[in-house]
C-alpha cells in the first residue's frame, strides 16, 4: 500500500520539479504515426501504454500540440487505467494535455490502450503531437518510464472543400443535450434533426450513434424520420452521425454530434478533521478529496450544521467556533451536477476546560503539515478498495494544495 500511495503522489506532481526514483523501460505511443485531417473536421488517437516488462499501477500522458492548427475537444480512459487522478486538464491555449489514472486492479504489465483523445483540425499546417518527457509510468513510486521512446504522432491538416451549389444541409440538435461541451445526468439521449433540400430531396439517412467521433453512418433511415432516442447509454463522450442520400444519387456532408453522459456521482471520500475536540479560540481544519471518472471534480462545497453551503477549496480553516457541538458537511460536485456528500462532527469546549488529546498534539499542526509537504507537492468498490482511494486521495491533497481558504462560522 505504502508503494502504491508514492506512486500517486509522484503522478499528481508532474507540474513540479521531481527527482524520480528509478527509470525502466516502458514507454507511451499514439495509435497511429500519422493522421491526414481537413480542417473543420475531427479525429481520434489513442494513448497506449508499452510496459515492457515493467508492472505498472499509475500513469500521466503529458501531449503537447500546435494549438493554432489542432484542438483537443475531449478525452476519455479506455483500458485498465480506470481511475481519474486529480489535476487532469486540457489546455487549448497553450496546445498541452495532462491526464492521469491509476488502477486499483493489480499491476499492469501488457500492452493496451490508456486514453483516447478527439481533436479537431483548426486550420491548415503541419503539427507533431508529442508524449513529453513529463509523462510518468510509474511503479510502487518509481519512475519506469523509458523518455527516449516515448511516441509521437504526425498531423496534416489539409484546406476543406467548399460545400458543393446545390447539396442539401442537415441540422442536428439534442432536446435532452443541448449543448455538446457540458456533462449531462442523463443517460437517455434524444436526437433531432432537419433536412433541408437542395437542388435534389433527400430520400433517405445514413445515422450511427457511437463514441467514435469521425464514424461514417450506414444505418438506413427513412427520409420522413426526424428523431431518434438512444436508452441507458453508458457513461462517457458518444457521438450522433448522420448524412443524407439524395435523390439525384449525392450524399450530403456528414454531421457528427457529440453527446456528454455522467449519470455516476463522484467517488465516496471521507473528510478529515485536525481534532474532534477543540477549545474556544481554536481553528478547525478541514482535509478532503476525492475525483471522479467521467466528467470529472468541478468544485467542493462545504456547510457548517445549518448554514448554506459555500464554494471551497481543501484544506479550509473554520475559525471562531463558540463552545458547542458542530457538523461539518462536505459535498464534491461532478461537472454534470451529480454530488456525493460527506461529515465530520467536532465538539468545541470552553476555555480552561480539560480534554483528552493525543499525545504531541500541536494546534494548526494540520496545516504545518500541509505547508510543509508542498515541497514534493473526477463508484462503488469493496471496503478495502475505499479505504485505500481515501486515505491516497487524503494524503495527495495534502500534498498539492499550497494555501488555505478561510471559512468563517455564520
Amino acid at each position: 500500500m505504502k508503494r502504491f500511495l508514492a506512486s500517486l503522489i509522484l503522478i499528481t506532481s508532474s507540474v513540479l520539479p521531481f527527482a524520480a526514483l528509478a527509470a525502466g523501460s516502458a514507454t507511451l505511443v499514439f495509435s497511429q504515426p500519422s493522421i491526414d485531417v481537413v480542417a473543420g473536421k475531427m479525429f481520434d488517437l489513442s494513448v497506449n501504454v508499452v510496459p515492457n516488462g515493467e508492472s505498472l499501477d499509475t500513469v500521466r500522458a503529458v501531449v503537447a500540440f500546435d494549438p493554432a492548427i489542432l484542438q483537443a475537444e475531449a478525452i476519455s480512459l479506455t483500458g485498465t487505467f480506470n481511475r481519474n487522478i486529480p489535476g487532469n486538464f486540457i489546455d487549448n491555449n497553450t496546445g498541452k494535455i495532462s491526464w492521469g489514472a491509476f488502477t486499483l486492479e493489480g499491476p499492469v504489465n501488457t500492452t493496451g490502450a490508456f486514453a483516447k483523445i478527439t481533436f479537431v483540425g483548426r486550420k491548415t499546417g503541419k503539427t507533431t503531437l508529442t508524449l513529453t518527457s513529463d509523462s510518468h509510468l510509474i511503479s510502487g513510486g518509481e519512475e519506469k518510464g523509458d523518455t527516449t521512446k516515448f511516441g509521437t504522432t504526425a498531423v496534416a491538416v489539409s484546406e476543406a472543400k467548399p460545400a458543393e451549389p446545390g447539396l442539401s444541409v442537415i441540422t442536428v440538435s439534442s432536446s435532452t443535450h443541448q449543448e455538446e461541451i457540458i456533462w449531462y445526468p442523463k443517460s437517455a439521449v434524444q436526437i433531432g434533426w432537419v433536412g433541408e433540400n437542395g437542388n435534389s430531396e433527400i430520400t433517405n439517412y445514413r445515422t450511427a450513434f457511437d463514441q467514435t467521433s469521425d464514424t461514417d453512418p450506414t444505418t438506413s433511415v427513412a427520409s420522413s424520420q426526424t428523431t431518434a432516442t438512444y436508452k441507458d447509454v453508458k457513461d462517457g463522450v458518444h457521438y450522433f452521425h448522420i448524412k443524407g442520400m439524395q435523390k439525384n444519387g449525392k450524399v450530403t456532408q456528414t454531421v457528427h454530434r457529440r453527446i456528454n453522459v455522467d449519470t455516476t456521482k463522484p467517488n465516496p471520500f471521507e473528510v478529515t478533521i485536525s481534532s474532534e475536540q477543540l477549545l474556544e479560540g481554536e481553528s478547525l481544519w478541514l482535509n478532503f478529496a476525492t475525483t471522479d471518472d467521467t466528467s470529472g471534480i468541478a468544485q467542493y462545497q462545504v456547510a457548517l450544521n445549518d448554514s448554506a453551503f459555500q464554494t471551497q477549496t481543501s484544506p479550509v480553516e473554520i475559525t471562531d467556533l463558540k463552545k458547542g457541538t458542530y457538523f461539518a458537511r462536505v459535498a464534491a460536485v461532478d461537472y454534470a451536477g451529480n454530488v456525493v456528500y460527506q461529515g465530520k462532527s467536532v465538539r468545541v469546549y470552553p476555555q480552561g476546560t480539560k480534554i483528552d488529546r493525543p499525545e504531541g498534539y500541536q494546534e494548526n499542526a494540520e496545516a504545518g503539515v500541509i505547508d510543509a509537504s508542498v515541497q514534493s507537492e473526477k463508484i462503488s468498490t469493496t471496503s478495502k478498495q475505499n479505504l485505500l482511494i481515501t486515505f491516497v486521495l487524503v494524503v495527495v491533497v495534502a500534498s498539492g494544495i499550497i494555501y488555505a481558504t478561510k471559512f468563517r462560522k455564520k
